[in-house]
């Protein structure tokens, strides 16, 4: 997830603050102290505790399919040891306000896109099958709420037919892209645990997080392991034999 840096319009600084809450990173700011939730990028604990940061349109992409998309790209190698999980093991989720939900990408790949409305914002959350690279888009355009189909590798309108490029969302006749919309990946069990008032897709529909909790539920419903198993799958996979 992405965050703006801002509180009342003056750039802030953080640092990694070390503790894990809800199984997510947690930072401090370099003025108050004060302890902010990395996935809500609200502050919960110190001077600054419920002020909360505004969250920006992100994606999440392998950097081979970043790259094609975007040549030009430059990027922040810091020398680290690599690390790496499946996409697929995650969910997209959109929150406006104090609505969200999640899509698991399993279940986004096999339908290809899924619409709703999150805190009164109408959104469409398409994927594009190959990559697993997803993106959340503002289904009103033009000052219209319009309702959008995947066809043919493309986003379409269907009551215009106008057509969109799925990970772009420009417009191929020229009239304007859709505008992206804040959100994160997330292990599902993770959102659940930090938005148990929130909604998760399932069996074709949205559920409410909290009736979803049991640990053999979603090991059951979409092979989905913890962020810690996961991590030691793909380190296992490293290893030679």
């Amino acid at each position: 997830m992405v965050h703006r840096r801002e509180i009342d319009g003056e750039p802030v600084v953080f640092g990694n603050q070390g503790d894990l809450w809800h199984n997510a990173m947690t930072w401090f700011d370099h003025d108050t102290g004060s302890v902010w939730s990395q996935p809500t990028g609200e502050a919960i604990m110190g001077p600054l505790t419920g002020e909360r940061l505004d969250l920006l349109p992100s994606t999440l992409s392998t950097w081979d399919d970043w790259r094609t998309l975007h040549p030009d790209t430059r990027a922040l190698n810091v020398g680290s040891v690599p690390r790496g999980f499946e996409v697929g093991s995650t969910a997209v989720v959109a929150a406006v306000g104090d609505d969200s939900l999640a899509v698991p990408i399993r279940d986004l790949v096999e339908v290809g896109i899924v619409q709703a409305i999150v805190g009164g914002e109408p959104l469409a959350i398409v994927v594009d099958p190959d990559t697993e690279q997803w993106v959340v888009y503002s289904r009103i355009f033009d000052g219209e709420t319009i309702e959008l189909e995947v066809r043919n590798g493309a986003l379409v309108d269907i009551a215009s037919g106008r057509t969109f490029e799925l990970l772009r969302g420009t417009a191929t006749d020229g009239s304007g892209p859709l505008d992206r919309l804040p959100a994160f990946s997330s292990f599902p069990s993770d959102y659940i645990e930090i938005f148990p008032d929130g909604r998760i897709w399932t069996d074709g529909g949205f559920q409410p997080a909290e009736s979803l909790q049991d640990a053999d539920f979603l090991e059951g419903a979409w092979g989905l392991r913890s962020p810690v198993e996961s991590y030691q799958d793909w380190l296992r996979n490293q290893l030679p034999s």
